[in-house]
């Protein structure tokens, strides 16, 4: 048995289409715009955009959609990928019902992506703290609140020399390291709450098939040439962005952590980065945000996940 929107409609004047390879411009326009309406600033780029697309196992136009006004102007865009999704509405047209729709679409699209037979279908999606009616439309369709996650950020207005481990010698990721280092992200992240696997093709899509990839940026520790612990940066032009930071569970309470987190730092300062940020969320068992308030670091935005069962 299903539990879901489907009977859900669009708003009259308002239609809906498939995403094509030409809306890239479009939804970035979408979230930018809710970006700035929450925050005062976008936090969204065509690279973002593209690199969902390209990740295993999405389908284009099946996977997402666009929804247009009378004249053909971009409301609100609708996205899922592994379970989870992305909807955004713009701000100037919501409290119309648009958002309900995409959440009933969204439903109905992961139960089709559900393999035959699967007994279980869930869905989940974060929501800005800054969105009440977003959190109230979730709340009344069932969904339940949980995980909460925090982005952190630190300014680097002054140097922040790491002091490494007896025994561990810092550098960069070389070719032939992806394999190690996916496993130690795995073997990190897999100690936290609800951990989903994320398969290694699906990794490396999503971390190193990207332009924002940058091997010097990819700092690797090693003791006795054993991969012990990595922090994983993308390239971006205007900020230091963190996306994952990981240490071997039998190196962990030495200092390697915030070792590897002041190195990034560092490279960030050098490169003419103003900040450094990153997320973390209430399911860390590992003391992720300790080491990163202990950093200097502080939440800076807050989100919800919000999770329902549509299947049994």
């Amino acid at each position: 048995m299903t539990n879901t929107m489907s009977s859900v409609s669009l708003p009259k004047d308002f239609s809906a289409r498939p995403a094509t390879a030409d809306d890239v411009d479009t939804v970035v326009g979408l979230v930018a715009a809710c970006d700035i309406a929450e925050y005062g600033v976008p936090d969204v780029d065509a690279e973002d955009v593209q690199a969902a697309w390209a990740t295993p196992g999405f389908s284009l136009g099946k996977d997402n959609l666009i929804v247009e006004g009378k004249a053909g102007d971009p409301v609100g865009y609708l996205e899922i990928l592994w379970g989870r999704v992305e909807a955004v509405v713009h701000p100037n047209r919501r409290g119309l019902g648009i958002g309900a729709y995409l959440l009933a679409r969204a439903e109905q699209r992961a139960l089709e992506q559900a393999p035959s037979g699967e007994a279980e279908v869930g869905l989940s999606q974060v929501i800005s703290t800054t969105d009440p009616a977003a959190m109230r439309l979730l709340a009344d369709a069932g969904y339940l609140s949980g995980k909460i996650i925090w982005r952190m950020t630190v300014a680097l207005d002054e140097d922040f020399p790491p002091v490494w481990p007896d025994g561990v010698l810092p550098g960069v990721f070389e070719p032939g390291d992806e394999l190690a280092v996916h496993a130690l992200v795995e073997e990190t992240f897999g100690d936290n709450a609800n951990h989903e696997r994320q398969p290694f093709e699906e990794w490396k899509a999503f971390m190193m098939e990207r332009e924002t990839f940058d091997p010097n940026l990819w700092i690797v520790a090693r003791a006795n040439r054993e991969i012990v612990g990595v922090v994983l940066c993308p390239n971006y032009p205007d900020e230091g962005w963190i996306r994952q930071l990981s240490v071997k569970r039998s190196w962990r309470g030495r200092g390697l952590g915030m070792a590897l987190l002041r190195q990034a730092f560092m490279e960030f300062r050098r490169r003419g980065r103003k900040t450094a940020s990153l997320t973390v969320d209430s399911y860390n068992r590992t003391g992720a945000r300790g080491l990163y308030e202990r950093a200097g670091m502080s939440p800076e935005r807050e989100y919800v996940t919000y999770t329902r069962r549509l299947r049994p």
